[in-house]
């Protein structure tokens, strides 16, 4: 079988950490099955006001998104004249290192929904697969390319696939249109299924992100040591949202337990004389997680990668799809390591965790879910 995934990764666009290692455990369960996979190189159009601009706009006028662009343009130049864009190029290269040697991408590329619609692409089947590929913020372009509009022949299947957010009533009806055209439907989380439901009238099955259906041993001989890895043990912090609230906190509980604090935002890295882990690529950042002493992160697949490690780890509410996180948690019985606010850190007990239920309801809920796979390609 051939099948096209399409995902929120393409060969010059997305260097998020955890979205790179989706499409790579995708390929690599899917490579198990037989299939003969490959990642639709597809970037969404990044010239259009987005529903969340428009959003913005509407509640706290033109004068903050101006302002908005203009300190990032400022945040630029300073960057620029200060040599940080060399951080930022060699982040780059080792991901686009990482992406032609790991990610089997398709040679045709697309930039914009109408490209998609006039490739006529020859596979057997297309799966739309996991994250915030539903958004209803998005474009609409966009989000009709990730509900597989495009598509003219061939089976549809969505692999836990996620919406983030209630999506308006006036959106119903785009939903409702697609999805009800798909062969499969799964979603990643409870939220999202529940979301979906006020469209389609039907609760779609959840699924774990394709990150956990490799096991923890399958993982760890992936781990990639850095060049320079950490003399002393640590907490590591990955943040891409609150790392100004998180940090200085954790360099309190950091102090009392005599461990260093690493951090991935330079820039805090920097404000607290501190190493940082921004220029990972996804296989030494997997090793950053499975040898800290703890983690605190922001981040769904910081979270995964913590539980699977079995790394003691506190997430802290990143203020934006927290669902993605909390829905995570109450399925494997941790909830209680979701922290809301971040001054609560200097409250928390930096212990171990007993992962004995959590690695239970993982590997049951993997056991569904690679059936759901296996039964919806036919394998």
């Amino acid at each position: 079988m051939r099948l096209g995934a399409i995902t929120l990764v393409s060969r010059n666009w997305n260097y998020n950490l955890g979205a790179l290692l989706i499409p790579y455990a995708l390929q690599r369960i899917l490579e198990k099955f037989r299939v003969d996979v490959s990642l639709i190189d597809f970037t969404p159009s990044a010239n259009k006001l987005s529903r969340q601009a428009i959003v913005t706009l509407k509640h706290k006028g033109i004068s903050y998104l101006l302002t908005r662009a203009i300190k990032r343009s400022l945040t630029y130049l300073d960057n620029k004249f200060n040599a940080k864009m060399e951080l930022e190029v060699q982040r780059k290269e080792k991901i686009l290192q990482f992406k032609n040697s790991q990610l089997n991408f398709t040679k045709e590329s697309c930039g914009s929904y109408r490209r998609l619609l006039d490739h006529d692409f020859k596979f057997d089947a297309y799966i739309v697969a996991s994250d915030i590929v539903w958004n209803p913020r998005k474009p609409k372009p966009d989000l009709e390319a990730y509900l597989l509009g495009f598509v003219k022949n061939g089976k549809k299947i969505s692999y836990a696939s996620s919406v983030g957010e209630r999506i308006p009533k006036d959106l119903h009806p785009i939903y409702k249109e697609h999805l009800s055209t798909f062969d499969h439907l799964s979603v990643r989380e409870k939220s999202s299924a529940k979301y979906l439901a006020e469209c389609l009238n039907f609760e779609p099955k959840v699924v774990l992100d394709p990150t956990l259906l490799l096991t923890r041993e399958e993982w760890e001989k992936l781990c990639k040591e850095p060049k320079n890895p950490p003399e002393k043990p640590y907490i590591l912090v990955y943040d891409l949202y609150r790392s100004n609230e998180i940090v200085p906190r954790v360099l309190n509980i950091a102090r009392k337990l005599e461990l260093e604090v690493i951090c991935y935002n330079y820039r805090t890295g920097e404000k607290y004389k501190l190493p940082n882990f921004y220029t990972s690529d996804p296989f030494e950042f997997c090793w950053y997680i499975k040898n800290a002493e703890y983690v605190v992160t922001t981040s769904f697949h910081g979270t995964a990668l913590s539980v699977l490690f079995e790394i003691p780890f506190y997430s802290i509410d990143p203020n934006i799809w927290s669902c993605r996180i909390t829905d995570f948690l109450e399925m494997i019985s941790l909830e209680d390591r979701f922290v809301r606010d971040p001054a609560s850190i200097n409250y928390l007990s930096f212990e171990s965790i007993d992962f004995s239920e959590a690695k239970e309801k993982i590997e049951e809920k993997r056991e569904e879910s690679v059936h759901f796979l296996r039964n919806a390609l036919g394998v």
